[in-house]
């Protein structure tokens, strides 16, 4: 009989607790519809015109890829010489606004650091991503990025119109390399050709970045504590019948 109630009562608080975590699971995540998502076709324009984003002279050979928020490029040294990229010097400019950068080894670092050289022995190659520094931070949800320019119109026709204006818009990234003992200042110019409205059912390019490091953020404490306080409801309730059942006989 009081196996019985045990398993009656267990189930009980096991069901209460289910529906309290999806409840509170409920009220803790939060809506939101996005409009219109847009993406930006670009062409290089300086040192050289190129709509393959490529570029080749006798020391480098290096091709550029964009996606929403960074500039993502693989540069090979074509030279007898070795070669570095001078990082602390490397910039970003959209419509001539200058922000220094982060890359691949600084991406996630809360400190301002300046990235380390790499040498890149004859034929060997890098594949980096060039981002603007304030334009990754790290918020209660996590890291974020910010686009390069807007690409979401948030369903308002206003903002859309905004989006559209951007076409023209003008990104340069000034990119010193070290070629042996004489450091080469390549300055790239890049043009916004075109701005097109993604298929409803289509994603944004991939981003290609590594794994941010984990961060217990607010959000996932408040996710966990409805698990907490169900559990122990659960734990009382078996605690309590448990008592009972190893009470002596009449009393």
């Amino acid at each position: 009989m009081l196996n019985d109630r045990l398993k009656t009562v267990t189930t009980y608080c096991l069901l209460a607790s289910l529906t309290f975590v999806y409840g509170c699971a409920g009220a803790l995540s939060g809506g939101g519809k996005s409009g219109g998502r847009y993406i930006y076709q670009y062409t290089m324009t300086e040192p050289s015109v190129n709509d393959q984003l490529l570029y080749k002279d006798d020391y480098i050979t290096v091709q550029f890829k964009f996606d929403e928020s960074a500039v993502k490029f693989q540069l090979q040294n074509v030279s007898d010489l070795p070669l570095s990229i001078v990082w602390e010097n490397v910039a970003i400019s959209l419509n001539n606004r200058a922000f220094p950068v982060r890359n691949l080894s600084t991406l996630y670092q809360t400190e301002l650091v300046h990235p380390l050289p790499v040498m890149i022995p004859s034929l060997g190659y890098i594949r980096e991503v060039v981002i603007p520094r304030d334009n990754i931070t790290l918020e209660k949800e996590g890291w974020k990025e910010k686009d390069l320019f807007p690409t979401d119109d948030m369903g308002s026709a206003a903002r859309k119109k905004l989006i559209m204006k951007y076409n023209g818009s003008v990104v340069k990234l000034m990119l010193p390399v070290r070629i042996g003992e004489v450091v080469q200042d390549y300055a790239f110019t890049f043009k916004v050709k075109g701005i097109s409205a993604l298929p409803q059912n289509v994603r944004p390019p991939v981003k290609e970045r590594p794994t941010p490091p984990p961060v217990m953020t607010a959000s996932a404490s408040n996710a966990l504590l409805p698990i907490v306080i169900a559990g122990g409801i659960l734990g009382l309730a078996i605690y309590a019948l448990s008592k009972e059942k190893a009470s002596p006989i009449g009393f």
